[in-house]
């Protein structure tokens, strides 16, 4: 099995996941007017949000084409627009507002996909001011992940572009996230996690990203709280996500070049330094992936991926083909699969995963096993 190994489309990729992913933590809001509001634990307050200040209106959404959304209380909502010669310019760049209604203590992802051009977008607080900007220069989709909103009241998402005087079609979609604390988990000032919670978290921002961009094709990805593990001791995370036991091979390998590039993107943004909180120790050296079946819930395969791995593709060290047979030559097949009992594959059980692969030795240096390499027991 391969992945794609032309290099421009694995660097637009990577971008597209470098553009989206913004790494948050307990002691800040994304969508805080100064970056320190202390979050809630529940939310505050039921009433419909005001909307935004008359001066900042004024100031920053008069445009023709006004779109009024809504946080829903469940799942996401969706509205399109188009970026034309008619809205207001900001410079060079045309923008287009949609006013969300929003309640403090309610985390979101906020995202929009372009039909062509680079989009953008400027979050403008109820206070009328622009706490965040988010773009992609090189693909059509860009957004907010995990944002927790520190006000009631009227924000504004202005939809813009990354290239002067660009216009498109666009759809914005916001979407409620709910993550269940469990055991005090994840919970309080980020800098006090301790490593399982910082593990743990690095999972959550991973799968927050796969998710994103396989969601685009027909692969029901899921990861929540509950598919989610992380050892500590033995620097590894473990992610479940859901697999049809009858994937043909482009659907699987829409899972796997994500499962790389996601990688490789949390590893660049957590060596990017720009971060009080968060950065590469965050990230467990093995994320294993377990791929159990949307209707049975029994095994289908596992394979598993380390941050060596990703450091040597980013580094350019290795070719894409490289890192892909590093990938794949950890692939296992479970029960649920209809390869499970033909001659030549690796299998694997639920009771064996993931300490079947301790005395892995395939695409390690020096011969050493998985175990001793990373202090396995």
């Amino acid at each position: 099995m391969k992945i794609p190994t032309d290099i421009t489309t694995r660097q637009a990729l990577l971008s597209v996941l470098l553009a989206t992913l913004i790494v948050t933590s307990g002691c800040t809001g994304l969508l805080s007017g100064e970056g320190n509001t202390k979050e809630t634990e529940t939310e505050t307050g039921t009433s419909t949000p005001e909307p935004v200040q008359a001066d900042a209106e004024e100031k920053r959404t008069n445009g023709t084409d006004l779109r009024n959304m809504s946080v829903p209380e469940n799942g996401s909502v969706s509205t399109a627009g188009e970026l034309d010669h008619g809205d207001p310019s900001d410079g060079n760049k045309y923008y287009e507002p949609v006013q969300v209604a929003a309640v403090q203590g309610q985390t979101v992802n906020v995202t929009v996909e372009a039909e062509s051009g680079n989009p953008a977008i400027r979050v403008v607080n109820p206070d009328g001011n622009t706490t965040e900007v988010v773009s992609n220069e090189t693909g059509n989709k860009t957004g907010l992940f995990r944002a927790y909103i520190t006000q009631t009241g009227g924000y504004t998402f202005e939809v813009t572009s990354v290239d002067q005087n660009a216009t498109f079609n666009y759809t914005i979609n916001i979407e409620r996230v709910k993550i269940e604390d469990e055991e005090g988990l994840l919970e309080g000032d980020a800098r006090t996690w301790n490593e399982t919670e910082q593990y743990l978290f690095a999972a959550q921002s991973y799968g927050i990203v796969v998710n994103q961009y396989t969601d685009k094709g027909d692969v029901p990805y899921n990861v929540t709280k509950g598919n989610i593990a992380a050892n500590a001791a033995e620097n590894y995370a473990i992610i479940t996500y859901e697999i049809p036991a009858d994937y043909n091979f482009t659907q699987r390998n829409e899972l796997d070049v994500a499962f790389q590039l996601s990688y490789e993107a949390l590893l660049n943004q957590s060596q990017q330094g720009d971060n009080s909180v968060t950065d590469e120790s965050w990230l467990p050296e093995i994320i294993f992936f377990r791929g159990v079946d949307n209707e049975t819930g029994e095994l289908v395969r596992t394979t598993f991926f380390t941050k060596e791995w990703a450091a040597q593709a980013l580094a350019d060290e290795i070719s894409g083909t490289e890192s892909s047979g590093n990938y794949y030559s950890t692939e296992k097949w479970g029960p649920a699969s209809s390869l499970y009992d033909v001659s030549g594959y690796e299998t694997v059980t639920a009771d064996e995963f993931p300490q079947t692969y301790w005395n892995y030795t395939d695409r390690l240096p020096g011969n050493t096993t998985l175990a001793e390499r990373y202090g396995l027991s």
